[in-house]
């Protein structure tokens, strides 16, 4: 099997595996002394033997048959005998605070004409609003229980007993009228609570089947910003690759509750692994025959495909960060494949890893673009390492597991989002503090959940799931793991990124 095709899955260190390409680097190794870089890695690499050795002694000496012993090395715990990622469980805390809201249908004021525009708008809001863990949304059918016949929008109308006896502690009322010709549609947001309007302001808007949805994202996102003082990302677009005709693949992109399906123009191929480029231009990796190569499809442009690489080897794996334009990507001249840095045109080709011996893979920027945080095969197995921007200061970031992938850096610098196999050969969802080292399970017990991708505000994260079947879909949760949503049916959905 030719390693370039490991992306064919959607996770390229599946078949990294496979290859047989991860061999643990020679014990004689020599790394050449005028490598930074290697000199870290070879340091961190006797460490770890240097701990293994002395877990292991401790093991001897205090344990008699099966047992578990706690030591510590370097102030870290090590649990002895047992897989590290069995011991790390969903834990999501304390019981989960949300706001009772209720969303009760739009009010006609006048001639019902637009009543399926209104039926729209509240399905969004309240969809959005669920999925976004702030809010619990009171079930619609309990509003029958409130004599809101003569109910208004005034505060002096609302039924505020009503709206408290069903548990609501806020409450959203949408009007529509016609004026000029188009249905004009008001909000209010009350404090049941208080039974007084809350001092939130949305200005009203005329609707139709064209904008209701996106009107919808807003004013969801507006709420969001008014409780937590930063507003929603509800309405942006989600990349991802799907499955094509025969074995081909193409790029798709959604709304975040998976509406707006939009399919780019993009000739057939095997197109896997996509990721937004500048002005939304969509990078991807295109695998052929001769070799794989990332390409920038731009819709503006003419033509609107251009190939950014040309390796001997093979290219995969882009990922664009806006503040220095540059673009971070696996390229391998022969069989193993290491991180290079170019510009968004594919100029200034710069090589950051030099490792002979092992396979480095999947790079993801941080958010100020100063490192970069990539796979590497260099201890045996695949886990994840940070490197400075300019190839300096590598260090390894992950030593729990033996098979971490598919790293995903946090927009607020703190966490990396990453793919772990454990024990039961599971695939599941995990977050590292870049810091501390700490390391946190999202998803447990639900088929396999692979490839995470931030959203923009860092609130959640969507990923792939077979919980549903064999071939997966996308969800999206909170960056606790908590509000585990399906926003798409379709099956076949792989590699997600969020714009």
């Amino acid at each position: 099997m030719n390693i370039r095709h490991v992306v064919m899955t959607g996770s390229v260190w599946a078949l990294l595996c496979a290859t047989q390409a991860f061999a643990a680097p020679p014990k004689d190794k020599d790394v050449a002394a005028d490598s930074a870089a290697k000199n870290a890695i070879k340091a961190l690499a006797e460490t770890e033997k240097a701990r293994r050795a002395l877990s292991n002694q401790e093991k001897s000496e205090k344990c008699e048959g099966d047992c578990a012993v706690q030591t510590h090395f370097n102030d870290e715990a090590v649990i002895l005998g047992v897989d590290p990622l069995s011991l790390i469980t969903v834990t999501p805390g304390g019981p989960p605070v949300r706001i009772p809201i209720a969303v009760p249908d739009s009010i006609a004021l006048g001639a019902d004409t637009s009543r399926e525009v209104a039926q729209t708008l509240i399905s969004v809001i309240r969809n959005d609003l669920a999925m976004s863990g702030l809010f619990e949304i009171m079930p619609p059918e309990t509003y029958a229980l409130i004599p809101t016949a003569k109910e208004g929008i005034a505060p002096s109308t609302i039924q505020f007993d009503g709206w408290y006896n069903v548990g609501a502690s806020v409450l959203v009322k949408t009007h529509y009228s016609q004026e000029n010709g188009g249905d004009t549609f008001g909000f209010s947001v009350f404090n049941v609570d208080a039974a007084s309007a809350l001092p939130f302001k949305f200005e009203s808007r005329k609707l139709s089947a064209n904008n209701v949805r996106s009107v919808a994202h807003e004013f969801a996102n507006k709420l969001i910003g008014f409780y937590t003082g930063t507003d929603g990302v509800f309405g942006t677009r989600i990349l991802f690759a799907a499955q094509g005709r025969s074995n081909y693949r193409k790029i798709q992109s959604f709304d975040t509750d998976g509406f707006g399906l939009h399919t780019y123009a993009i000739p057939e191929a095997i197109n896997v692994m996509p990721e937004w480029g500048p002005r939304s231009t969509v990078l991807f990796t295109q695998l052929s025959s001769k070799s794989d190569n990332i390409y920038v499809y731009d819709s503006s442009a003419d033509p609107a495909l251009k190939q950014l690489t040309d390796f001997e080897g093979w290219a995969s794996g882009a990922d664009y960060c806006a503040k220095n334009g540059k673009i971070a990507f696996t390229g391998a001249r022969d069989q193993n494949g290491n991180i290079y840095v170019m510009n968004a045109d594919g100029s200034d080709l710069t090589q950051i890893t030099d490792m002979p011996d092992s396979i480095q893979t999947s790079p993801t920027w941080s958010p100020d673009c100063s490192q970069i945080a990539f796979v590497s095969s260099y201890s045996g197995k695949p886990q994840i390492y940070v490197i400075q921007a300019d190839g300096t200061g590598m260090r390894r970031l992950t030593w729990v597991g033996n098979y971490n992938t598919t790293p995903d850096w946090s927009p607020k610098g703190d966490l990396i989002a990453f793919t772990a196999r454990d024990e039961r050969n599971v695939f599941d969802i995990f977050t590292i503090n870049v810091k501390s080292g700490e390391v946190t399970r999202l998803t447990q017990d639900q088929g396999h959940n692979r490839e995470p991708s931030w959203s923009p505000d860092g609130r959640y994260i969507v990923f792939e799931s077979t919980r549903d079947g064999k071939q997966p879909r996308l969800y999206l949760m909170n960056a606790d793991g908590r509000w585990q949503t399906r926003i798409s049916a379709t099956p076949g959905l792989r590699t997600p990124t969020w714009h």
